[in-house]
């Protein structure tokens, strides 16, 4: 093996060290900054309705959905696939 050779297996050894790290060092810091995000940093404040502004629905009101009319009809895209075979020599290509 020539000196060479060495040479580039060396580069490409240091650089597949370099990747490896780099990629170890850019997934602890996504994990670390999860990490910092799913604990709580204070109590949250419940905040309660007050009289003058209510911003809450009452419990006797009911949500209905609305009806729609003249509703488009829905259009499928169809494909035709033809599966027969096609002789050449039939068609006059040789």
């Amino acid at each position: 093996m020539s000196p060479f050779d060495m040479l580039v297996f060396f580069f490409f050894i240091l650089v597949t060290i370099k990747a490896a790290a780099s990629c170890i060092d850019y997934w602890r810091d996504i994990d670390d900054e999860l990490a910092e995000a799913s604990t709580p940093h204070r109590t949250p404040v419940r905040a309660t309705l007050s009289r003058t502004v209510r911003t809450g629905r009452p419990s006797s009101v009911r949500v209905t959905p609305i009806k729609r009319v003249n509703t488009p009809a829905k259009v499928y895209a169809r494909t035709y696939n033809d599966n027969r075979q096609i002789i050449l020599k039939d068609k006059g290509a040789a």
